[in-house]
């Protein structure tokens, strides 16, 4: 990816010509867009220093509040770090025809920020070319509901309850709404391929075209912002939760992962054990992926029950309740799919998390485990398995491994403390 010191600003410049504003967008830890609207003279200074952000904002929790000074000392005072455009990602949203978008990366002075996930899956992309010389290339498989707002301010209902899995149509999307999403997602230029109703009344797929990794977790992170901005346009909400609905399926993000070598050639498909080596490193390092895979309280409901959601890390060929599933396809198309990822995580850490992983399973030459391993039945037992993970420590840094432990151990904390509708509707008249 190129940075400020060395920008190819050509396809940002011929965009910029018929925009008014540009948005500078980059990626939290949750996934979120942070960003913010700059009139289009602005560019020219944004390109030559970037943009100033606390980097304290960084490193707080989903409810805003940010990790104790005191064990995070490099926070205190509220330093800067600088978010730099990255000028190739540049496009422009079919329903701002006025506007570009553009994404950037987290830096610290000349070292980019460990608490950047863009920046950490480009350094797990970086960390497997420089050791083996090998490309990857990903996909991501993101599922989300769309609610109707209830207009006395109670929980949302599924915007459609008819229609049947696997298909689209005006029974499962009466308004249209879905259809114009997609379209909306199609013109933004990030690589959606289908779409199609899933499993539970108003839940819904779009599938996204593989890709070189890093760019796979934009198009991934894209995708969930375009369609949480397009259902807001059609007076609706999509939600990305990983189980938004008792007694209904969850919501997941599948990754596919191919290797692919320095003349063009999948890697997986002329050397399989290759492919068996990295399936092995994503299972020995299962339960600490977790963490990125699973990252919410609420992931944990999605993996109970009997539905598609694997409770170990084993391994098979084309079979959709395990954790990593070998899709029959072979020749350039050989490829390993991990399935346990839900559509609240990062797609880029995920990722991130993923490439680590395989590249360790090719360096000790691992071997997988058919049935392997339980996983974390919690997001406290996940941190754990995180922080207690050498090698993923040391390839994503002290720094973001503990801030993101500090952080969801704070998420995990704010629970237990609330009183849920369950517990009321249980209690209330019993006790």
């Amino acid at each position: 990816m190129t940075t400020q010191t060395s920008p190819s600003t050509t396809a940002l410049d011929r965009l910029l010509t018929r925009a008014s504003v540009v948005r500078v967008v980059h990626a939290d830890l949750f996934g979120r867009q942070r960003a913010k609207q700059f009139p289009v003279s602005a560019v020219p200074a944004l390109l030559d220093g970037g943009i100033a952000y606390s980097k304290i904002a960084h490193a707080e929790d989903l409810l805003g509040v940010p990790v104790d000074e005191d064990d995070f000392p490099q926070m205190k005072g509220h330093p800067d770090l600088h978010a730099r455009i990255e000028p190739e990602t540049a496009v422009v949203p079919p329903w701002e025809p006025d506007a570009v978008w553009v994404l950037a990366s987290l830096w610290e002075g000349e070292t980019r920020s460990k608490l950047c996930a863009r920046g950490q899956l480009a350094a797990a992309r970086d960390a497997l070319e420089t050791e083996f010389g090998y490309t990857a290339q990903a996909a991501g498989e993101p599922e989300f509901y769309l609610f109707r707002r209830s207009p006395d301010g109670g929980r949302p209902v599924p915007y459609s309850r008819d229609g049947v899995s696997y298909t689209m149509d005006r029974i499962t999307d009466p308004d249209g709404a879905v259809g114009r999403i997609h379209r909306g997602v199609i013109g933004l230029g990030i690589g959606a391929t289908a779409l199609n109703r899933e499993f539970s009344p108003g839940q819904f797929e779009i599938n996204l075209h593989h890709d070189e990794v890093a760019a796979a977790g934009d198009r991934a992170f894209l995708l969930k912002t375009a369609v949480k901005e397009l259902a807001v346009i059609e007076g609706l909400e999509a939600v990305f939760m990983a189980k938004p609905l008792a007694g209904e399926e969850g919501c997941s993000l599948h990754v596919h992962l191919s290797l692919w070598d320095a003349l063009g050639g999948n890697v997986f498909s002329a050397a399989p054990s290759v492919l068996e080596h990295a399936m092995a490193g994503v299972q020995a390092h299962a339960a600490a992926l977790l963490a990125f895979a699973s990252p919410t309280v609420n992931s944990y409901k999605r993996l109970r029950g009997n539905g598609l959601s694997p409770r170990t890390s084993n391994v098979a060929e084309d079979n959709r309740f395990t954790f990593i599933r070998v899709p029959p396809e072979r020749g350039p198309a050989t490829r390993f799919e991990v399935r346990q990822g839900d559509a609240s995580a990062s797609p880029h850490l995920l990722m991130a998390a993923i490439v680590h992983a395989a590249r360790d399973g090719i360096r000790r030459e691992l071997r997988p485990s058919a049935e392997g391993a339980p996983l974390p039945a919690s997001l406290t037992a996940a941190i754990e398995s995180l922080e207690a993970d050498r090698f993923f420590r040391e390839a994503f840094g002290d720094e973001l491994v503990s801030a993101y432990a500090a952080v969801k151990r704070r998420e995990v904390a704010a629970f237990e403390a609330a009183v849920t509708d369950w517990e009321w509707e249980l209690y209330h008249s019993h006790c």
